[in-house]
């Protein structure tokens, strides 16, 4: 089960706040790339989908079809229609896709909604053609230096904590047939200012895991430091964009 219930409020707010844009995906971009080796008719799952961000930038990146598997139907309702992409009801421990049917697998800040890792990876492991890798963009426990909320909110590190660790999640695959192939920090940038996103923060919450646990108190501390920072920011001629750091964890 999903630690968030994604109803139409918040795949609302998920839609509205929480995806990265485009131009600011080029380090993923190019990292996927290196990795996944993508041929145009290639198929890839992702899995728990979301919205579509990753599932349509596959296509266009790389012409790839794509089979973008997610629980949640508001969420799936938000993803666009376009030809190569078909949107699937299912999860992570059920993939709604044919034996040896994919040649990657990828799972975008997921991972923790898992209730079973390991039927997930044994699952992966049937859907996968040989030697097909699983890509997961994840802030794993004790990694989270680059995490741009982790900044303004450092108590979100109480939730985080209780994710799969980088070893756990490795264990889990490396029980179903994968091995660790690569761990890289892969950096992202946004259009929008520390003002910006003050702004937002408020629906921001509602979209995010780690943010639901905050109390009032710690999350009023946060809203102050992004305030601050955002006057900060008015006085730098030239202020640094907005960057997060996510792990990329491959495995084959």
């Amino acid at each position: 089960m999903a630690r968030i219930t994604y109803d139409d409020q918040t795949a609302a707010a998920f839609k509205a706040v929480r995806e990265v844009p485009r131009d600011g995906l080029g380090r993923w971009r190019e990292a996927i790339g290196r990795h996944l080796r993508p041929v145009p008719g290639m198929t890839v799952a992702d899995i728990g989908a979301g919205t579509g961000v990753f599932a349509t930038a596959f296509g266009d990146w790389f012409g790839l079809s794509v089979a973008a598997v997610e629980p949640s139907a508001a969420m799936r309702a938000r993803i666009p229609s376009r030809p190569g992409l078909r949107v699937l009801d299912g999860d992570a421990c059920s993939l709604p896709l044919p034996d040896g049917s994919a040649d990657g697998a990828w799972m975008s800040l997921m991972i923790h909604h898992i209730p079973d890792l390991a039927a997930a990876a044994r699952e992966i492991r049937r859907v996968l053609r040989p030697g097909a890798p699983v890509l997961i963009r994840q802030a794993f426990p004790g990694r989270s230096e680059g995490v741009e909320i982790a900044r303004w909110f450092p108590e979100t590190a109480r939730t985080a904590d209780t994710f799969p660790s980088l070893g756990q999640t490795c264990g889990a695959f490396a029980a179903a047939g994968f091995s660790k192939h690569a761990v890289e920090l892969i950096p992202e940038t946004y259009p929008t200012s520390v003002a910006e996103f003050l702004a937002q923060v408020d629906t921001y919450r509602r979209a995010t895991t780690v943010m639901r646990d905050l109390t009032e108190e710690e999350f009023l501390r946060g809203k102050e430091r992004l305030r601050q920072a955002a006057r900060a920011a008015e006085e730098t001629p030239s202020p640094q964009p907005r960057t997060n750091w996510l792990d990329l964890l491959v495995l084959r």
